[in-house]
């Protein structure tokens, strides 16, 4: 499968043989490196969001409005992890699917509803935590459990439903007596719209998140400044407000940058000799689809060392014979 091009999608990069097209090389130990790190994420990630939203949905019985957007974040991580073994497969085979069509077009729709769902549940915690902080007198009127309910159950059918060309795009070809789970071919029209569906599925909230962060961090600093407190609180709270920015943005920007760059190439149709644009968006998206993958096992790390009341809330889940005072007595979470 050498020298090849390319059909982009979240998971795997299928190559299909053709002299006018771009060519294309895979990247060296591929089939080594992957299944590897695969396997990992699926075990620390499946641990460690199933004990997320067991600590706080059955042990604590979720008493914060920020922790339903946590348990939201962690099931939808947790139910894109579960289908990770099928792509831990297809890397050890170089790509070849072996697990049916259906099972092809779930689990890449399952992929494509978690990043739907993982970044409108942080534009909406981003966005809650900035109506808290710059205008409380409004968020005291309307932030309560049954909003924020509501507001995932919405989040949830949206990335069903912009999840649903993914859905329809899949099938499985099969190629030198090998089956392959790929996209159907798409017109100008489809590309075009899968374009758009990108900006205003991943740019346009990624944008609203470092927004939002921007204003809350200097409202901070503003607010601790003039009460004269450059302490351990103000430092706590910015430092939150980053760790969980960067681990987005480190984990998904980079592979939807190149997949941006790969699908204004596509609409231009490159040919040789100018595939620059398409080769450095495919070697991108090879190096940036693990990184995407790893987010769906970070959340519960996040939290654990930088939310108390979380930290707390699990402690008291592995050991449910220690008592609560022991565990600490400070008030400062993610929801402060």
């Amino acid at each position: 499968m050498e020298d090849s091009t390319a059909t982009y999608d979240y998971s795997y990069t299928f190559m299909e043989s053709s002299e006018d097209r771009c060519q294309m090389r895979e990247l060296p130990y591929k089939d080594i490196i992957l299944p590897a790190l695969y396997g990992t994420i699926f075990l620390v990630g499946t641990v460690g969001n199933g004990f997320l939203i067991i600590a706080l949905l059955f042990k604590q019985r979720v008493q914060r409005l920020i922790d339903i957007f946590i348990v939201n974040l962690a099931i939808s991580d947790f139910i894109f992890l579960i289908t990770l073994p099928l792509w831990v497969d297809t890397e050890i085979y170089s790509g070849i699917w072996r697990s049916g069509c259906f099972l092809c077009k779930a689990s890449s729709y399952i992929i494509s509803v978690n990043m739907y769902c993982s970044i409108f549940l942080l534009t909406c915690m981003s966005s809650d935590r900035f109506l808290a902080i710059m205008h409380p007198a409004v968020a005291r009127r309307i932030r309560s459990k049954q909003y924020a309910i509501i507001v995932c159950i919405c989040v949830w059918i949206l990335s069903c439903l912009l999840g649903l060309p993914t859905l329809l795009s899949r099938e499985v070809r099969t190629y030198e007596d090998n089956s392959y789970c790929v996209d159907k071919e798409t017109t100008f029209t489809q590309k075009i719209g899968s374009l758009v569906l990108l900006i205003l599925g991943f740019f346009v909230p990624l944008s609203s998140i470092l927004t939002f962060y921007c204003c809350i961090t200097k409202k901070l600093c503003v607010h601790y400044q003039k009460s004269g407190k450059q302490d351990k609180k103000l430092r706590k709270s910015i430092k939150v407000v980053f760790i969980v920015v960067i681990a987005f943005v480190l984990s998904w920007a980079p592979f939807n940058a190149f997949k941006l760059l790969a699908l204004v190439s596509d609409i231009q149709d490159l040919k040789p000799p100018f595939c620059l644009p398409y080769k450095i968006a495919h070697l991108g998206m090879e190096l940036g689809g693990p990184f995407a993958f790893v987010n769906s096992c970070t959340s519960p790390f996040i939290y654990y060392y930088f939310d108390d009341y979380v930290r707390r809330a699990m402690i008291k889940c592995s050991l449910p014979y220690v008592k609560a005072n022991s565990l600490g007595t400070s008030l400062d979470t993610s929801d402060t």
